[in-house]
């Protein structure tokens, strides 16, 4: 080979070995500075995977959470507004409780501020229309138009005893399951119990499901479940706002009620007729439920709500027992074992209807039986599920 053609060979082998060590820098420089651009991202995603690590120590995921958030915070805290429904308004029991958790709240870094409302229509409406509400305190029958999943809850049978309810809080509570509360207008914090859903009577002579006949029922409005469940019964329905609903049965303007306990507590006993009763069984559970706007409460702050409102069950479960204690023991009134069958087959018949009309969800209706043949594994309905 001649000299110029070596020269010329040398200078190509020099030529690519310094174009492959160019190539290798900007192979480095260039991911360095990709991971510049999503570093944000990549810590905003650490901080909320430490929120929602329930093996980490609370202190440290509340921590997490502050860092996530501290765009919002204000002289340290972040701001928010529950509005809560009591129908006894400032003084009655739900506000009562809705304000002791101003000073647990602080722990979160949440300087919550309550508002009481009676009117639960009117607190929903200006949910879902005015930003006044962060987050809003209703019964559950009232939750349909936030989540079917949650609002599912209340189906009558669905979990006929309290324990069947304090294991659903138990699987709200993880972060796997959150898909099914949020959509993105709103999200579901977390429920407690206020009892349950009872049949009330005005007279003793009604003393069988089959006395329902003709007779009117009063129950709230935008409640499905017991709607249907009262056309079962061949009752005549009465819908309105629990307010009047539970007015009209006192006044003996209707014969029998669908209610939750609270609306025992709400009439007194001096506005009930010594003849009347509430089954002793339940229709169905009867929740309150926490609903916020999707958007201000992310995934890593609903999650640590959810998971509060399991750590405060058994205590709200207290309080509300020692409402319920001054309820005489005559006003209950136990339903024959033929009405108990009568009453659940009835009951899954409209939990089933209900359901193949879009009206309840099917995913909660599901978990609803397992929970159920938890406790009770060996009846039909755990051998052949139809739900």
């Amino acid at each position: 080979m001649s000299k110029a053609a070596i020269l010329k060979a040398r200078t190509s082998r020099e030529s690519l070995t310094l174009f492959l060590l160019l190539l290798s820098l900007m192979t480095l420089v260039l991911p360095t500075a990709a991971q510049e651009d999503n570093a944000p991202l990549r810590s905003h995603q650490t901080l909320e995977s430490a929120v929602l690590n329930q093996n980490l120590p609370l202190e440290k995921r509340i921590s997490a959470l502050k860092q996530l958030m501290g765009d919002e915070m204000v002289d340290g805290k972040l701001p928010r507004q529950f509005c809560v429904w009591d129908p006894l308004g400032k003084t009655g029991p739900i506000a009562a409780a809705a304000r002791d958790q101003i000073l647990r709240s602080l722990h979160y870094g949440m300087q919550l501020t309550i508002k009481v409302y009676q009117n639960e229509d009117v607190l929903i409406s200006q949910f879902m229309n005015e930003p006044e509400c962060d987050a809003i305190l209703i019964r559950g029958s009232k939750a349909h138009a936030f989540n079917a999943f949650m609002a599912t809850t209340e189906a009558p049978g669905a979990f006929p005893e309290r324990e069947h309810l304090q294991l659903l809080t138990q699987v709200l509570a993880n972060p796997a399951i959150a898909g099914r509360l949020s959509n993105p207008k709103y999200t579901a914090l977390g429920l407690v119990t206020i009892g349950t859903n009872r049949l009330y009577t005005s007279s003793t002579e009604i003393s069988s499901l089959t006395d329902m006949r003709g007779l009117s029922i009063g129950l709230t409005d935008n409640d499905s479940g017991s709607d249907r469940l009262a056309q079962a019964m061949n009752g005549r329905v009465r819908s309105a706002d629990l307010a009047t609903t539970i007015d009209a049965f006192a006044n003996d303007l209707t014969q029998a009620m669908i209610a939750p306990d609270i609306a025992y507590l709400a009439m007194g006993n001096g506005r009930l007729s010594g003849e009347a009763q509430a089954s002793s069984s339940a229709i169905s559970q009867s929740t309150l439920q926490l609903i916020g706007h999707t958007d201000r409460f992310p995934p890593g702050l609903a999650q640590i709500l959810r998971e509060d409102f399991l750590f405060k069950f058994s205590s709200y479960a207290r309080v509300l027992d020692r409402e319920l204690s001054n309820i005489p023991d005559t006003f209950w009134r136990t339903f024959s074992e033929q009405d108990e069958a009568q009453l659940e087959k009835l009951s899954q018949k409209t939990r089933l209807a209900l359901r193949d009309e879009g009206y309840y969800d099917r995913h909660m209706l599901k978990l609803a039986r397992k929970i159920r043949c938890r406790f009770s594994p060996d009846v039909s309905e755990c051998i052949n599920p139809v739900e």
